[in-house]
């Protein structure tokens, strides 16, 4: 089994924010950026421009977003072999929005015992309060020796933030790991999810353990595709929700969620929630898997739905430019309801591993490591899709229609 980094590593991975560090609005020197239209949001309004970010190979870019900044409508392609990129956000009432992160990354964060391949540990590192919405971290890693979460959050945040329509897929040192904010002398900082999608995650899925912190309308699951850890042997450990540290007076509430996590495409040491600390409070959801620990059920079923949350970005593309993905929301997962409240598990083996790493090849994301100059051939395939989106490049630009809406607004005419 992987094991946990110490909460001093952890912090220093996540926030060695000070080393390389640059503002985002001046991007200069041998990153290249180009500016695309977005064409229509499946609701008829004009998408955003989004500017494309394009990381050479063998660079690493970090961008900065501090109190009161918003950073949004980017596409940062780190599909060139070892290109990287981080964004580093703190302080208070940030926002990261409408970002897509392209390619598969190739470059690694610290392993235990210290080997570190020069990558960055998160793509996007978090404290303070603040937003990140809509954005896609859906391509993962490219091969079994990349130890690289999507967000980390120091152990010393002690804020709030929301996480909207977040996708995070294929990740081998969790997808989201920021329960070290409830170890001794953490900082006991909040999160919220809603409507986020997460998939094929190694070790954990989502890793949180302080109270408050609610999950809602959220969609987590694995499948045979769940990507190797890079040490203790190649271990596949993909719990759905994984807490860690805290105590059981420490509640996380979880709503109209879809969990999907099972042994069957592990080897050995899944589960779907396992609240070996603190105490996980399940409603109206849907959860196949085992419930280890405090783990407290009411009306929640064992038929959970693999669909994209509504508004979850399921392409870097469609994140940047502030589409909806075609998804449906999940709908009201509670209504085959089932165990009543009560500690429903069996305590297996997953409770005890708990380590900060994932790692795994993006589900539904885009094909991994493609070169820049694919990138406008790549927006229009990504961006036509069977409900009557068309999607042309002229002068540069990527323009795209919606015949559905159009049709729509012409039968009212």
């Amino acid at each position: 089994m992987a094991r946990d980094c110490s909460t001093t590593v952890r912090d220093r991975e996540i926030s060695e924010s000070s080393l390389n560090r640059r503002s985002y609005l001046k991007l200069t020197g041998s990153t290249a950026l180009t500016v695309a239209g977005a064409g229509l949001l499946s609701n008829g309004a004009a998408a955003a421009e989004y500017e494309t970010i394009t990381v050479p190979a063998g660079s690493q870019e970090q961008f900065q977003v501090g109190s009161g900044e918003t950073f949004e409508n980017k596409l940062i392609d780190i599909s060139a072999d070892k290109a990287d990129a981080r964004i580093v956000a703190s302080g208070s009432d940030w926002t990261i929005r409408n970002v897509g992160f392209k390619g598969a990354a190739d470059m690694s964060g610290p392993h235990s015992p210290g080997e570190n391949l020069g990558g960055h540990p998160n793509l996007i590192a978090a404290s303070g309060t603040g937003t990140i919405e809509h954005v896609y971290l859906g391509d993962g890693v490219s091969g079994d020796m990349v130890r690289k979460g999507a967000i980390g959050v120091s152990s010393s945040h002690s804020g709030h933030i929301d996480l909207n329509e977040v996708t995070m897929n294929g990740w081998t040192g969790n997808a989201i790991y920021a329960a070290g904010s409830a170890s001794s002398g953490g900082g006991n900082g909040t999160l919220a999810f809603d409507r986020c999608l997460l998939k094929n995650n190694n070790i954990s899925h989502l890793r949180i353990a302080n109270d408050g912190t609610t999950v809602k309308n959220t969609v987590i699951y694995n499948t045979d595709d769940v990507p190797v850890h890079p040490i203790n042997g190649g271990v596949v450990n993909s719990r759905g929700v994984y807490d860690g540290y805290g105590t059981t007076s420490n509640v996380i509430e979880f709503e109209n969620c879809h969990i999907d996590c099972t042994d069957a495409n592990t080897n050995g040491g899944a589960s779907a929630l396992a609240a070996t600390k603190t105490t996980f409070r399940v409603t109206d959801s849907q959860i196949k898997g085992q419930l280890i620990g405090n783990v407290e059920t009411t009306n929640v079923g064992e038929n959970p739905s693999h669909e994209p949350p509504k508004g979850a970005p399921t392409t870097a593309e469609q994140a940047a430019s502030g589409s909806a993905a075609n998804g449906e929301n999940s709908g009201n997962s509670g209504n085959s309801g089932g165990s009543g409240n009560g500690n429903s598990g069996s305590s297996g083996n997953g409770g005890n591993s708990g380590n900060s790493s994932n790692g795994s090849d993006s589900g539904n994301a885009a094909e991994t490591a493609s070169s820049a100059d694919d990138s406008v051939d790549e927006q229009r395939i990504s961006a036509s899709s069977p409900s009557g989106r068309f999607c042309f490049t002229y002068k540069g630009r990527n323009y795209c229609f919606d015949f559905d809406t159009i049709s729509t607004l012409m039968t009212g005419i």
